[in-house]
C-alpha cells in the first residue's frame, strides 16, 4: 500500500465538475491517484474509483470518510481514477431524511459494488459530457449515491443523533446509556426518568428537544441498528433476531426496519450475504 498526501503535489485532473454548477459534490478524473490528493480534503468524504476501462468489471472502489487518512492502493495501472468529493453537510441531512439520525460513514478499501460503480459511471457521463441533462439531474445522481454509501457503508452515530448539549445533558445521558445497556428490555419512562433524575414530563421534553425523537422512538432506532449488525453476521434468524429484540411479532420488525432503513430485513439480509460472498464487507 502507498499513502498519499502531502508527499504528492495535487496536479491538474483530465476533467473537473466545478463549472458544471454541481451542489456539494464534485467530481474530477485523474491519470492515476498519485496525482489526485492533497492535504486540504480532509474535510470532504471521497469516493475513489479505479477503473481499467469504461463499464469492464475490473474495478476497485474506496470510500474514505472525513479526515481519515487518504489511502489509495491498486496494484495496477488504472486507465482512469475517478474522485468523488462530498460535503459533509450533504451527507448529514439526508442521513437524517433517510436513516433518522447521523450516520458515520466507514472506510473501505477495495470495494466490490456494482451499484456504486453504476452511480459513479453516471456522474462519470454527466461529467463528460458537460453538465449536459443540468444540475438537477447530476444533484439526483448524487443524492443517489450518498444514500447508497449511507446505507451500506455507514453506521449509525454512537446513539443515532447529535451528542446532548445544553441544560440537562448528563441526565439525559445517563438515561441514554440504560437504553443502549439493555435495548432489547421494554424499558419504562418512569424509569428512563428515574435514570435521568427528572420529572416524567419533563424528562420526555428534554430528551426529545436533545435528541431529535420522543424516548421510543429513540429505543426502536437502537433495537434496529442492532439488529443490523445481527443481520450482518448471518448467524441467527429474522424471526430470531426480532423476538430478540422485543418486537411484537415479524411484521412489527419489518415495518420498523424498512421505515429506517429503506429496506425490509429479508433484502438487507439479502444484501448482507452478497456482501458476505463478495468479501465486500
Amino acid at each position: 500500500m502507498k499513502q498519499f498526501g502531502e508527499s504528492f503535489a495535487a496536479s491538474m485532473p483530465v476533467l473537473a465538475s466545478e463549472s458544471l454548477g454541481w451542489d456539494r459534490v464534485r467530481m474530477s478524473q485523474w491519470y492515476s491517484p498519485q496525482q489526485a490528493f492533497a492535504a486540504s480534503e480532509a474535510s470532504k468524504h471521497l469516493v475513489c474509483i479505479h477503473c481499467t476501462s469504461y463499464y469492464e468489471n475490473y474495478y476497485t472502489i474506496h470510500v474514505i470518510p472525513t479526515h481519515e487518512v487518504v489511502l489509495c492502493p491498486w496494484e495496477r495501472a488504472s486507465l482512469y481514477f475517478l474522485k468523488i468529493e462530498i460535503e459533509p453537510s450533504l451527507v448529514d441531512e439526508l442521513a437524517r431524511a433517510s436513516v433518522g439520525g447521523l450516520v458515520r460513514l466507514t472506510r473501505q478499501y477495495h470495494v466490490r459494488d456494482p451499484k456504486l460503480l453504476q452511480l459513479g459511471l453516471w456522474m462519470f457521463e454527466e461529467l463528460r459530457g458537460g453538465g449536459a441533462k443540468g444540475a438537477v439531474y447530476a444533484e439526483s445522481l448524487a443524492r443517489m449515491l450518498v444514500i447508497h454509501l449511507l446505507h451500506h457503508y455507514g453506521t449509525l452515530a454512537a446513539d443515532g443523533v447529535t451528542p446532548p448539549s445544553g441544560s440537562g445533558s448528563r441526565e439525559i445521558e445517563q438515561a441514554i446509556q440504560s437504553m443502549r445497556a439493555n435495548p432489547e428490555r421494554d424499558i419504562s419512562l418512569l424509569e428512563l426518568a428515574g435514570a435521568a433524575n427528572l420529572s416524567l414530563s419533563h424528562f420526555i421534553r428534554l430528551f426529545k428537544q436533545q435528541t431529535g425523537y420522543p424516548p421510543h422512538h429513540y429505543l426502536i432506532r437502537l433495537r434496529i441498528e442492532r439488529a443490523k449488525t445481527l443481520i450482518r453476521k448471518g448467524q441467527s434468524g429474522l424471526k430470531e433476531i426480532a423476538a430478540q429484540f422485543g418486537f411484537a411479532d415479524q411484521g412489527h420488525f419489518t415495518r420498523s426496519f424498512k421505515r429506517i432503513t429503506g429496506l425490509t430485513p429479508m433484502q438487507y439480509a439479502s444484501e448482507a450475504a452478497g456482501d458476505r460472498r463478495s468479501g465486500t464487507r
